[in-house]
């Protein structure tokens, strides 16, 4: 036993050490547009040679563009729109010589290499003219809000649910339900263990499909195409090359591994453990491009942050899915004295085990958004700032339910009656509490995809 623990221990630390050494590099978050060569804010004596856009953070040069019309549309750059090689954080495109005066449109679009967030703009160059007050501003956002498309955040919130399903039912498995049931009648053991096996595996599947949905979703937003079109060229673009590639294949290793030794090893013995282990490596993947890794001083920190922070929020939303999963079967043999006391042990034991989750989720968010939102005016005025009390409100809701869940009061059964309307409302009761945290994971994987309060 303690061989086989041990080295279900050493796989989680290998996948972990493995994943953490993609978080050399530190970054900031989005690669957002800090300024332009010309500037736009002034009047140029003659054209310039090019055109030379600053980022915050290095840029694909497959996926990233830029070109430049005049008044009437026509196109009046060279076509030679490049990364510059000297500065990954720059894109250039020269300017045919001798250019009219006149405005002339700058229409960008940049994909980071980090988060693999999408984001473009325009603004206009004034060439022996006068400034005017009706230009674009430089930084002004195609994908204003978030910074992500609709398919890249269902992508995400895809992900935050099937690593429930799979990780956190796990996790509750191994520690809540499995320990309870190690005392109870084997019948009751063995249809908890069908039960459960089945809502992991399906997660597990879901996990690896959503995980293969979100490849091409990163692909289609970074082409600036249709999902269906990206099946192509803009697919082996960004599984072939960079940095989204050396964490996407990881990850979708991991899962497959994890759920093949579930699937065909059950939820016990060494299969299971050595699954278990590789799960912090498959959220880790998730943490390595969150905001946390693009902190300029202390990556390091905030991807540890966010991990938590998924940990957390996974494992308390899994467990409930355990807890209906597991407490229709006790609450039906509650009348068996071999099992009647096993539903108050395995409330009592979730109760626990989700109050530490929840604490890793409430530490973690107040330290990531005095990490990303920094002020309490980023935090009302600001987009990112709003979307984090929105979440914070439903939390909080998702906190009341629980205390009411738990809240002592009389037992569905005693003295070996079910009490039915007892039974019907601690189900309704950890059922809304479910669908909170299904709502809360809504928001999350929106506020991934929204700049931070501080750029």
């Amino acid at each position: 036993m303690r061989v086989r623990r041990w080295l279900a221990v050493a796989v989680g630390l290998g996948v972990l050490l493995a994943a953490t050494g993609l978080t050399a590099e530190h970054v900031l978050a989005h690669a957002v547009l800090l300024r332009t060569i010309p500037s736009s804010t002034q009047s140029l004596p003659t054209s310039p040679a090019e055109v030379r856009l600053l980022f915050s953070e290095p840029i694909d040069s497959v996926f990233s563009s830029v070109h430049v019309t005049d008044a009437a549309s026509r196109v009046v750059d060279e076509g030679d729109a490049r990364v510059d090689p000297d500065d990954d954080h720059q894109l250039v495109v020269s300017l045919q010589p001798g250019l009219p005066n006149g405005v002339y449109l700058v229409t960008w679009r940049s994909l980071s290499t980090i988060d693999v967030h999408p984001d473009g703009g325009t603004y206009a160059l004034f060439v022996g003219v006068p400034v005017v007050s009706t230009s674009t501003p430089a930084g002004s956002s195609l994908l204003a809000l978030t910074g992500a498309t609709p398919e890249t955040t269902v992508g995400r919130w895809w992900f935050y649910l099937a690593a429930s399903l799979f990780g956190g039912v796990m996790a509750a498995w191994k520690v809540v339900a499995g320990p309870v049931l190690a005392d109870g009648p084997a019948d009751v053991r063995a249809v908890m263990h069908r039960r459960a096996h089945r809502v992991i595996v399906l997660g597990g599947v879901l996990l690896v499909v959503g995980t293969l949905f979100t490849a091409v979703a990163q692909a289609a937003a970074a082409a600036d195409v249709a999902l269906l079109e990206a099946l192509g060229q803009p697919l082996s673009d960004l599984l072939l090359r960079g940095r989204f590639a050396a964490i996407w294949w990881p990850r979708i290793g991991l899962e497959v591994a994890s759920l093949l030794l579930v699937a065909f090893g059950g939820l016990e013995g060494l299969a299971a453990d050595c699954a278990v282990a590789m799960l912090p490596g498959v959220l880790l993947t998730s943490s390595l491009t969150s905001h946390g890794a693009a902190l300029p001083t202390i990556a390091g920190v905030g991807i540890v942050v966010d991990w938590l922070h998924i940990a957390g929020a996974t494992g308390w939303v899994g467990g409930l899915v355990s807890l209906l999963v597991c407490l229709p079967v006790l609450w039906a043999n509650a009348t068996s004295p071999a099992s009647g006391s096993l539903a108050p042990r395995l409330t009592a034991r979730f109760t626990r085990f989700a109050l530490a989750a929840s604490g890793m989720v409430v530490l973690s968010g107040v330290v990531q958004a005095v990490f990303e939102v920094g002020s309490w005016s980023g935090l009302v005025a600001t987009g990112y700032g709003q979307l984090v009390l929105v979440k914070s409100a439903l939390f909080g809701a998702m906190l009341v339910l629980a205390a009411v869940n738990s809240w002592p009061r009389r037992l569905p059964f005693s003295a070996g009656n079910v009490d039915h309307g007892q039974v019907r409302f601690r189900s309704r009761g950890i059922g809304a509490e479910l669908l909170l945290g299904v709502v809360v994971l809504a928001v999350a994987a929106v506020l991934t995809g929204t700049p931070p309060a501080l750029r």
